[in-house]
């Protein structure tokens, strides 16, 4: 098959991440595989790369990346269109003719509360087939009158193998006694990486890696200054060695106010790491609170830090708990189910 995926950007965030693996997984599989997207980020391997502008909510962006788009579709001839969240859903409505004259789908990757509503308006319009990535976005598109017409459940491969623990801290300057503890995600307002930093404020014999860039870091940064967290706290950036580090931590944290199926939790998951995260919808669907991770009250820093340290004073807690998450992740969450579960869909919407 011939597939376009669309997305706004291919930066780093979890829904770039899940196209990348879609496009590698359809690479592998035989098909041939285009993104569509703005800016410079390099595609995968095998991966035709097709230029669109930037929209970001701008009407007169919206018309010429649906030109743009029309251009692409009628020169590369996909046979689907697989557009991701709802700004993408427009551009490729207009281009493909609400999927008349390509056929098309758009998976939701989640959006902020306060755009649920209007979300499930503008999908509705669009046209197309709409996925969600998870159980909680399917409630939340349901709550708003948009019936999915499926749930494909976020999917992770297998873990790095683990051991960068001594390494790392060796290599950042940390102090040995330190235990380990790593925040991922862009540094947006959404994550939430200030409760992050002020739970470990609380720990004095914790360290805390922040992996992931963004427009917060300068705040960040003032923050664990001002805290005296400076030997304690490092903000890594985006590392290819990701998953690695994570498969690192003690504990893994993620503080956000709301989430679609957050790819760190499932990474951590996948390497048997307990998780402490915030009860929102999209993450108490993942994480069983008891089970297999601990869901804390989300803005409240004093519940991350008391969290964090139940886990690392009852270790016997922490390994089962983390043994559950890689056993519910290897169970329901595996990236090739997700690939086999979307390219059965592909072969059923295209002619």
């Amino acid at each position: 098959m011939r597939i376009l995926q669309v997305i706004q950007e291919l930066g780093s965030g979890g829904a770039e991440q899940l196209v990348r693996r879609l496009c590698a997984a359809g690479i592998d599989a035989g098909d041939t595989v285009a993104i569509a997207y703005a800016g410079s980020a390099a595609p995968p391997e095998g991966v035709t790369s097709l230029p669109l502008p930037l929209v970001n909510r701008r009407p007169a962006k919206v018309v010429e990346a649906s030109r743009r788009l029309h251009r692409h579709i009628a020169e590369w001839k996909p046979d689907l269109v697989h557009a991701h969240n709802p700004g993408m859903a427009v551009v490729s409505s207009l281009a493909t003719r609400r999927g008349r004259a390509r056929p098309g789908l758009v998976t939701l990757h989640g959006v902020p509360p306060e755009d649920e509503r209007s979300t499930a308006r503008v999908l509705r319009w669009a046209g197309l087939p709409v996925i969600a990535c998870g159980a909680g976005v399917a409630a939340s598109l349901r709550e708003h009158g948009t019936e999915p017409l499926r749930t494909v459940n976020n999917g992770v491969g297998p873990p790095p193998p683990d051991g960068r623990g001594g390494t790392l801290r060796h290599e950042l300057g940390l102090a040995s006694g330190l235990r380990l503890v790593v925040a991922a995600g862009r540094l947006v307002p959404q994550k939430r990486h200030e409760l992050a930093v002020d739970a470990v404020a609380r720990i004095p014999d914790v360290a805390m890696l922040i992996l992931g860039d963004g427009p917060l870091k300068p705040s960040l940064i003032r923050r664990i200054e001002e805290r005296g967290l400076s030997s304690r706290v490092r903000l890594l950036g985006v590392r290819h060695d990701a998953r690695a580090i994570l498969g690192a931590a003690e504990v893994v944290v993620q503080p956000s106010d709301w989430e679609g199926l957050p790819m760190v939790v499932l990474e951590a998951m996948s390497a048997a790491r307990p998780v402490v995260a915030t009860r929102i919808r999209g993450v108490q669907e993942l994480v069983r609170d008891g089970i297999d991770g601990l869901l804390v009250a989300p803005g409240d820093a004093h519940a991350l830090a008391t969290g964090i340290r139940t886990l690392l004073d009852h270790p016997d807690l922490a390994r089962r708990l983390g043994a559950a998450a890689a056993s519910r992740v290897e169970a329901d969450f595996s990236e090739a189910g997700m690939a086999g579960s979307y390219r059965m869909l592909w072969r059923q919407l295209a002619p």
